[in-house]
């Protein structure tokens, strides 16, 4: 069951809208497909909390590293993302087996600094059982600061 935006509102702030039916500037909200691991769980015999942030990163990368920002592309680059805040609430629990699907889009970027959704469903449903905010900004490795986005960057998020 998806909570009522007045919820998602308190954790996420004022402007919060329904995520099933927002889109990023492009319109295009990124889908991956993942099965949850016994790995995952804690004693609870549901995903631990710490998990999800690994399963959710998990999907940035996997959105990212097609479009030019791998690993190995971020190391010869010098410049790669860095998440500087993060907001997560927990609606579901997730159990061994289950089959999710993690989608993820950028909502805005103002600045160096960009926001970015994301929200894991079970698979054939619309119920979200979590829904994270983040902000992240494009970093220099050499400088060792955040940069302006530069046109791959932000064609690598989907903007």
């Amino acid at each position: 069951m998806t909570p009522p935006i007045g919820l998602l509102a308190k954790y996420f702030g004022a402007k919060y809208k329904n995520t099933m039916t927002q889109t990023n500037q492009t319109g295009e909200i990124f889908e991956i497909p993942y099965k949850i691991r016994e790995g995952h769980l804690d004693t609870f015999g549901h995903v631990n909390n710490a998990a999800y942030l690994t399963i959710l990163e998990e999907a940035r990368w996997d959105l990212v590293t097609p479009r030019g920002f791998g690993l190995d592309d971020v190391m010869k680059r010098g410049l790669g993302p860095i998440i500087l805040e993060i907001k997560i609430l927990f609606l579901q629990e997730l159990k061994a087996r289950d089959q999710v699907v993690i989608k993820t889009w950028c909502t805005g970027y103002q600045g160096r600094i960009g926001t970015l959704e994301q929200a894991i469903v079970k698979e054939g449903s619309d119920k979200e059982v979590c829904h994270a905010h983040f902000k992240f900004g494009l970093f220099d490795l050499k400088a060792r600061k955040i940069i302006l986005p530069t046109p791959d960057w932000l064609a690598a998020i989907g903007m």
